[in-house]
């Protein structure tokens, strides 16, 4: 499997669960900073470097999500946001999350994982993302 079709993979994952119905109300999951702006997001990965992650992330007030790494792909539904980021070559899956005013981070799930060998992982135990400032 190459990049392209782990992208594709990935990608058509990401839309058909934006079909599904979001659920979940509450942010959280993060710093317990509850100032709204800019957040750093990284997936920890007990693998190492990853070639691509799809992230759903849920919570009132959520902005905008930008790369800071990689290309990033996004798209809203229902109060959630999906998340799709791909490394070439595999690294570190970063992003950046900002929230409005008064908002902490949104609660994140870690949905794929492709490894740098463009591989879905097998088990997503041990995923997970955190945020900071």
């Amino acid at each position: 499997m190459n990049v392209r079709s782990s992208t594709l993979l990935l990608l058509t994952a990401l839309l058909s669960l934006s079909a599904c119905d979001g659920g979940g109300g509450g942010g959280g999951g993060g710093t317990g900073t509850e100032d709204g702006g800019e957040y750093r997001a990284v997936l920890q990965s007990p693998n190492g470097a990853e070639g691509a992650a799809a992230i759903e992330l849920t919570g009132p007030g959520i902005l905008s999500v930008t790369g800071s790494s990689g290309r990033l792909f996004t798209v809203a539904a229902a109060g959630t946001r999906r998340v799709v980021v791909v490394n070439q070559p595999a690294a570190q899956v970063t992003f950046q999350v900002t929230m409005e005013a008064g908002q902490g981070p949104p609660a994140a799930r870690v949905v794929e994982v492709v490894d740098g060998n463009d591989l879905p992982r097998a088990s997503l135990a041990g995923y997970s993302v955190t945020f900071s400032r």
